[in-house]
């Protein structure tokens, strides 16, 4: 096991609390031989490891051992990516919660894999705790996956939702970080691009193919208000929620459209009832419908119950000798981003001047961009009146056109709040 943080000490905790249990089930010993830290003595003294287990400081110290299994937690990206792939073309098999890894690494990850002969397993990468993983990629053998809506972020979440309980969203972040649910610097949940590589990590797995973090649509909740998530709620009746989301046109290849976003939520729809730190993905399948799945996305003892899961199934597949799955490489198109088709919800601040809500709408018309409903309030803020707009089925490329034409006008300040709006 290399890394020896939080969700490893964990990890280490539930495979020896559960050994004699997975003894029983597997006719054989699961046994912890080697761990790595840059703290090792310190953190194996702490765990009470045996004499037997070897303590190392360096992660390639582990593959000159004669072990089944590599265990990777150690987090970053290039140290894990080394040993990940020699591990892998070594012909070991390796369990991974490294997101971040799998994201930017799918294809030298899935040659390696490939060439050594090694499993890879990674269901604690995405969603904690929830067994989601396994089922995309074997429960749904006799459905296609047409459409994925994910809550893949406990931060995001937890903040969205206290602010809903009546805190301002800076107040709920430091809530968050007090409990452990956000990390001192938050921005790569608050921006989206945890989220958007999760999403990645997804996609690859459904596709075969490598679809990139960093193309991925991305926008996170900054810039958000308590103001935005209150008028959604009493006025348009919906909750807010930062949604990854993937849909895929398996026609003519495999055309995926991905994107993350701020979007309202009807409140019927299950996915407004996700709160606090808990994540939920919904999955629209060609055979079994709609299936939700929900449960604790992060923290050390969600994640650790899966690394412990997987390397429970990888066991079981190493002493039945069951052959590694062999999936080719596959290809996927991402579509374009400014040709996904969403409602949009947009507040702007514009001063109170005759003509000038005529000039915002006279924008949107011109670019095809056609308005649902419109709210103005008579409450005049720091920067203007605000107005409130949404609008009818859109391409995200009309739509930012008609940004850049209303964002050119003088009597509208700049500050502007975008959401996409999930349908009813």
């Amino acid at each position: 096991m290399a890394g020896l943080g939080f969700v490893g000490r964990e990890t280490v905790r539930l495979l020896a609390a559960n050994q004699e249990r997975f003894c029983r089930r597997l006719g054989a010993r699961i046994e912890l031989a080697a761990v790595c830290d840059r703290d090792v003595l310190k953190e194996a003294r702490a765990l009470g490891l045996g004499s037997g287990v070897l303590r190392a400081t360096a992660p390639q110290q582990l593959l000159g051992r004669p072990l089944d299994i590599i265990v990777e937690l150690m987090g970053g990206l290039e140290a894990p990516r080394r040993l990940v792939v020699d591990a892998l073309k070594s012909g070991r098999h390796v369990v991974t919660a490294n997101k971040r890894l799998l994201s930017h690494c799918w294809d030298e990850i899935q040659k390696a894999s490939a060439a050594g002969g090694g499993r890879l397993y990674f269901e604690g990468s995405v969603a904690g705790g929830i067994p989601l993983l396994a089922a995309l990629d074997n429960s749904f053998a006799a459905n296609r996956i047409d459409a994925l809506y994910g809550i893949l972020n406990g931060t995001t979440n937890y903040i969205l939702t206290r602010a809903e309980a009546g805190l301002s969203l800076e107040d709920a972040l430091k809530e968050a970080q007090k409990l452990g649910f956000a990390e001192k610097d938050p921005t790569m949940d608050v921006s989206g691009q945890d989220t958007a590589q999760k999403i990645s990590v997804l996609a690859s797995l459904i596709t075969g193919a490598w679809i990139k973090p960093g193309a991925i649509d991305c926008s996170g909740i900054t810039g958000l208000s308590r103001e935005d998530l209150d008028f959604a709620r009493e006025s348009l009746g919906r909750a807010v929620r930062l949604l990854g989301v993937l849909r895929f046109d398996w026609k003519d290849g495999v055309r995926v459209e991905a994107h993350v976003a701020p979007t309202l939520v009807p409140l019927e729809h299950p996915l407004a009832a996700v709160r606090r730190e808990y994540n939920a993905v919904l999955v629209k399948t060609s055979a079994a419908d709609d299936l939700m799945f929900y449960g604790k996305g992060a923290g050390p003892g969600p994640t650790a119950s899966a690394v412990v899961g997987d390397i429970f199934m990888l066991s079981r597949d190493i002493l039945g000798a069951i052959p590694a799955r062999r999936a080719p490489l596959g290809r996927a198109a991402l579509a374009p981003a400014q040709e996904s088709v969403s409602s949009f919800y947009l507040r702007l601040f514009a001063q109170d001047r005759p003509g000038v809500l005529s000039s915002i709408t006279a924008g949107l018309g011109r670019h095809g961009v056609s308005i649902a409903t419109i709210h103005q309030s008579d409450v005049l803020a720091p920067l203007g009146m605000p107005i409130v707009l949404t609008t009818h089925p859109t391409t995200l490329g009309r739509f930012q056109k008609a940004l850049e034409h209303i964002g050119a006008l003088k009597t509208v300040a700049r500050r502007k709040t975008v959401m996409r709006i999930l349908p009813s």
